[in-house]
C-alpha cells in the first residue's frame, strides 16, 4: 500500500502546520501570553523536527501509490491534520482529550464551532483556531486536486485540472509545485480581503481572522460585536464577496484571469452557482418584507436575511445577528446547505455540479420517454464516460442521503429532538457551523455529551474527506 509514502505525506502535514503557527505565536508573544507562547514554539519545534526526521528517514522507500493507496494517503492526511491541532487546545487551554479532539476537528474540516464562549478566547488562540481552518482549506483543495479531480471522485470533472496541477507522471508528482500554484493564489485572497477590510475600518487583528474564515468558509469569527456580525455594513458585504469567491472552484478563477474559462465545465457551474445564490438572495430580501426579524425592518432586515442566506449557501456557517440567529426558514435551510458549493472550492455539501449533472440526467430521461430515439447531449444510454460520471453522481448522492439519515437517527438516539438532530446532522455533513450551534443551545458552556461531540466530528471529517474515498479505501479498488 505505499506506508512509507503514506508517512512522508502524514509528516509533510505535520511540517506545514508547524509553518502555519508562526502566525499565532506573533500573536502570543504581543498579547504577553507566555504560556500560550510556550506551547506554540514547543510544539511548532517538535512537529518541525518530527516532520524532517520521518520525512529523510523514508525518502528513500517511498513509492507510487496505486488508487487504494492514494485514497488511504487521504484520510491519513486528514487525521494527521486533526491529531497535530489537539495538543495546543490541552496545553493552552486546559480542555479534556475529547473536547481538544472535538475543537481540533471542528476547526481543520472548517466547521467552526468552539466550545469556548467567544469573550473568554484569547487572541492567540483566537488566531490558532482560524489558521487552523485557513490550513484545512489549503489541505481541502490539494486533496481535491491530487486525489479527487484524477480519480474523478463522485464525478468531479478534470478536463482542466491541469491549471493548477503540475505532476509530470505518477512517478513525479512534484507537490511542491502544485502546492504553491494552489497557496500562492488562496493566500493572495485572504490578503486582500483582510486589506479590504481594514481600509473599512475593522480592527486589524479582526480582519486577518474574517479574511481566513471567510476563503475556507469556516464559522469561526472574532467575538465582540453587538449588533451584526461586525457592526459595519461595508465590512459585511466584503464578507458576502469573499464566502462566494471560498465557494466556487479555484481552477474557475484561474480560467477567469487567464480569460479562458468561456465553455469549460467550471465556468458553467460557477455561473450558474452564483446565479442560484444570486436568486436565494432576492427570495430572501422579499421573505424580509413579509416576515421581518425583531427588531429590524427595511433594508437592514432585507440585509439580515441576505447575509444569512449567503453565509449558509457557501457553507460559511456565519449568523449576521445572533440574538435573532438564522433568519432564514429551517426547510429552506436543510435543502441549500445539502447542496453546498462548488467543485475544487473550501465549500463542504455534495456539490453545486452534482446537482447540475443529476438535473441534466432526470432532464434527458423525460426527454427520452417523449422522443425514445433521440440521441441527447451527455446521454448515459450512448456515451460510456457520461454513464460513469453519471453512476459516481447518483452514488454520492444517495451516499450523503444514507449518512444524513444515520447521522440523524445517532443524534436522535442521543436525546436531541428530531429538528435538532436534522439541523445538528445537515451542519456536521456540511460544515456549516452556525446551524450545530443554533441546534445545541449551550454548545460553549459544556452541555452537549461527548458522544454528541465525537459523532459531530466523526460526520463532519468524514464528509470533509468524501464518503466515496473512504469506502474505496476500505474495500481497495471497488468502488
Amino acid at each position: 500500500m505505499g506506508l512509507p509514502t503514506i508517512g512522508i505525506l502524514s509528516a509533510g502535514v505535520f511540517g506545514v502546520f508547524a509553518l502555519s503557527l508562526v502566525l499565532p505565536l506573533f500573536v502570543a508573544l504581543v498579547e504577553g501570553n507566555w504560556r500560550a507562547l510556550e506551547a506554540i514554539f514547543l510544539v511548532g519545534i517538535g512537529y518541525g523536527f518530527l516532520s524532517a526526521v520521518t520525512i529523510l528517514s523514508l525518502t528513500r522507500r517511498a513509492r507510487t501509490l496505486n488508487r487504494a493507496g492514494v485514497f488511504m494517503a487521504a484520510i491519513t492526511v486528514w487525521l494527521s491534520l486533526i491529531v497535530a491541532a489537539v495538543p495546543l487546545f490541552m496545553l493552552v487551554e486546559g480542555q479534556r482529550l475529547v473536547s481538544a479532539v472535538f475543537e481540533a476537528s471542528s476547526a481543520a474540516v472548517t466547521l467552526g464551532v468552539t466550545l469556548r464562549p467567544p469573550a473568554d478566547l484569547s487572541p492567540s488562540m483566537t488566531f490558532y483556531r482560524a489558521t487552523v481552518a485557513w490550513v484545512g482549506g489549503l489541505t481541502t483543495l490539494t486533496l481535491a486536486v491530487y486525489v479527487l479531480g484524477p480519480y474523478r471522485v463522485g464525478g468531479i470533472p478534470n478536463a482542466n485540472l491541469r491549471q493548477v496541477q503540475h505532476a509530470r507522471t505518477e512517478d513525479d508528482p512534484r507537490i511542491l509545485v502544485t502546492l504553491q500554484s494552489i497557496a500562492v493564489p488562496y493566500l493572495t485572497l485572504t490578503i486582500a480581503c483582510a486589506m479590504l477590510l481594514i481600509i473599512v475600518r475593522v480592527p486589524a487583528d479582526d480582519a486577518i481572522v474574517v479574511a481566513m474564515s471567510m476563503l475556507s468558509t469556516n464559522g469561526f469569527v472574532p467575538p465582540g460585536s453587538t449588533v451584526s456580525v461586525l457592526d459595519n455594513r461595508f465590512a459585511e458585504i466584503i464578507m458576502m464577496v469573499f464566502m462566494l469567491v471560498g465557494a466556487t472552484s479555484i481552477i474557475w478563477h484561474r480560467l477567469l484571469i487567464a480569460r479562458a474559462g468561456e465553455g469549460s465545465r467550471e465556468h458553467h457551474e460557477g455561473m450558474r452557482y452564483l446565479a442560484a445564490v444570486g436568486a436565494l438572495a432576492v427570495i430572501a430580501a422579499l421573505a424580509s418584507i413579509f416576515a421581518p426579524p425583531e427588531g429590524r425592518q427595511g433594508f437592514e432586515s432585507a440585509f439580515n436575511y441576505v447575509f444569512d442566506m449567503i453565509s449558509i449557501a457557501t457553507t460559511t456557517g456565519v449568523t449576521h445577528d445572533q440574538r435573532l440567529g438564522v433568519s432564514i426558514p429551517f426547510e429552506a435551510i436543510l435543502i441549500v446547505v445539502f447542496i453546498g458549493g462548488c467543485s475544487y472550492s473550501t465549500a463542504g455539501g455534495i456539490k453545486a455540479f452534482r446537482l447540475l449533472t443529476m438535473l441534466k440526467h432526470v432532464g434527458n430521461e423525460l426527454d427520452r420517454l417523449v422522443y425514445p430515439s433521440a440521441i441527447l447531449r451527455d446521454d448515459v444510454q450512448y456515451d460510456t464516460q457520461q454513464r460513469v460520471i453519471a453512476k459516481s453522481v447518483w452514488s454520492t448522492f444517495f451516499l450523503g442521503v444514507l449518512a444524513l439519515t444515520m447521522a440523524l437517527l445517532v443524534f436522535a438516539a442521543q436525546g436531541h429532538s428530531l429538528p435538532d438532530a436534522m439541523a445538528i446532522a445537515a451542519g456536521s455533513f456540511s460544515q456549516v457551523g452556525n446551524l450545530v450551534d443554533a441546534a445545541i443551545p449551550g454548545l460553549s458552556q459544556g452541555v452537549a455529551s461527548d458522544a454528541t461531540l465525537l459523532t459531530i466530528a466523526a460526520v463532519a471529517t468524514i464528509a470533509r474527506i468524501e464518503i466515496l474515498v473512504v469506502l474505496a479505501a476500505i474495500t481497495g479498488n471497488r468502488w
